[in-house]
């Protein structure tokens, strides 16, 4: 049987090898290198199955002779320092490219590493934080280490009030979540059809994330939450080179609209190549108002992930120009983008989907979510015959979760996006993939519906990453 690796150094590697310890069924073999006996308990010693050597792992060539002498299983990386635990990783990858890795992240590795298939970086701080997170009445608790910990296992605490107090568990789990447990004064119950849920009691939900995050909102009464979970606030974003007066005023009447009916803070406005005229005068006396803030960019240079994350933006608004120009680094932001188009926000009637595949599956409850906010209904419209089914029926069930009216409409021949060329009061929902990074010239040739968005260009669109987690 294969040997498991651990690298430890610091207090937190102390505290896990003697949680290790207490492991009554632990049937493996573990070899531990740590850097000084500091991290290594007392308890380790008697341990017949646990083998301690004592060097600095940073040495690429004392890791190679630890690698040639047993097969290992696995490798735990725990170290208290950045520099080290880089190093060390870097050179595990070298020696055993084939080799699973753990590593404890207290430093942000995560995005470093997150294209290695063989390594997983932990977020210990999110973890931990993300635990207290829970506590707090407007937070739903995640499973953060169990399945594929992207939110699919949810704790909920039922409050008085809540429109799932004395509902029987058949009359709300369908085929996007269930409710397999219920924990009430310290107990456990396995549910059952007939099972009922109670005030204060304790809800375990499973299912698909969009859709848990829907039933936290219905069990807390909180409708409408977006831009949650991406941020709290508006971010726009203005280029006086770029954009007319028209659009410039437009986009400040979308702003408006969009403070009156989408739940934020406050919206924040980046202006791009100042120009002083009457466009400039009206954008500045928005700073009178306390919902708005004006950053102004003299310099040329824009730091949009660093304005985004400082402002805690969860939406950014812009021009259908400005979006084709940036819209590779706005796809890096992973958060939603609404892109401006001809007409007025305040005269759209409704939201559409266009489906040629099941892209916006995950991201449908925020398809629902606005909608609601802004009073449209939904029209989904399915391209082609092989879609119609489960795909139809997730938006169904959100349609009915958020007691929001769906119509599905069935193009079997006709691309919708023909249908929908001539109208100018809607706001199509769009996933943001690669897939609208190509260049139009070569879209223009293709059937694919999400290359094809610019042909609704005039109309208002809002474009939503996809494979968004839980939690940023």
């Amino acid at each position: 049987m294969k040997q498991v690796l651990i690298i430890a150094s610091g207090k937190f590697a102390r505290h896990f090898l003697s949680k290790v310890c207490k492991i009554k069924d632990v049937i493996r073999s573990y070899r531990v290198i740590a850097k000084n006996m500091d991290a290594v308990p007392s308890e380790l010693e008697n341990e017949s199955n646990f083998s301690v050597e004592i060097f600095d792992p940073t040495s690429i060539e004392r890791l190679r002779v630890v690698l040639a002498e047993e097969e290992f299983d696995r490798c735990i990386v725990i170290m208290e320092d950045e520099f080290d635990t880089k190093v060390t990783l870097e050179n595990l990858k070298t020696l055993a490219s084939d080799l699973e890795l753990y590593v404890a992240d207290f430093w942000g590795l995560l995005r470093e590493n997150k294209n290695e298939a063989h390594v997983k970086i932990v977020n210990t701080l999110a973890l931990n934080s993300s635990r207290f997170i829970g506590f707090l009445p407007d937070s739903p608790v995640f499973a953060d280490n169990i399945g594929l910990g992207r939110g699919e296992i949810m704790e909920v605490k039922v409050p008085v009030g809540s429109s799932f107090a004395y509902k029987k568990i058949s009359t709300l789990s369908n085929a996007k979540y269930q409710i397999p447990m219920i924990y009430r004064h310290n107990n456990y119950i396995v549910t059952t059809p007939g099972s009922r849920i109670y005030p204060n009691d304790t809800i375990l939900v499973v299912g698909e994330p969009s859709a848990l995050r829907v039933v936290f909102a219905e069990v807390k009464k909180q409708s409408g939450q977006f831009p949650s979970p991406f941020g709290l606030n508006i971010f726009a974003l203005i280029d006086m080179k770029k954009m007319s007066d028209d659009e410039i005023a437009r986009t400040v009447r979308a702003l408006e609209f969009l403070d009156l009916h989408i739940r934020n803070h406050k919206i924040y406005l980046r202006i791009l190549n100042p120009l002083l005229n009457d466009a400039f005068s009206e954008l500045k006396a928005l700073c009178e108002r306390d919902k708005f803030e004006i950053l102004i960019n003299y310099s040329g240079e824009l730091n949009l992930k660093r304005d985004v994350s400082e402002n805690k933006a969860g939406l950014v608004v812009c021009s259908s120009g400005v979006f084709e120009a940036k819209k590779a680094a706005l796809k890096a932001l992973e958060i939603p983008v609404l892109s401006l188009g001809e007409g007025e926000l305040k005269d759209v009637r409704k939201s559409v989907v266009l489906s040629a595949g099941e892209r916006l599956r995950e991201e449908s409850s925020i398809v629902f979510d606005i909608s609601s906010q802004l009073g449209l209904d939904v029209y989904l419209y399915i391209f082609g015959e092989s879609e119609r089914g489960e795909f139809a029926q997730s938006y169904v069930s959100l349609s009915k979760l958020f007691k929001q009216s769906l119509f599905v409409i069935s193009c079997e021949r006709q691309n919708p996006i023909l249908a929908l060329g001539s109208e100018r009061d809607l706001l199509q929902f769009v996933p943001f993939n690669d897939r609208i990074l190509a260049r139009k010239l070569t879209s223009i040739f293709n059937q694919d519906l999400d290359q094809m968005y610019f042909k609704l260009g005039k109309n208002h669109q809002i474009f939503v990453p996809s494979d968004y987690g839980y939690e940023k």
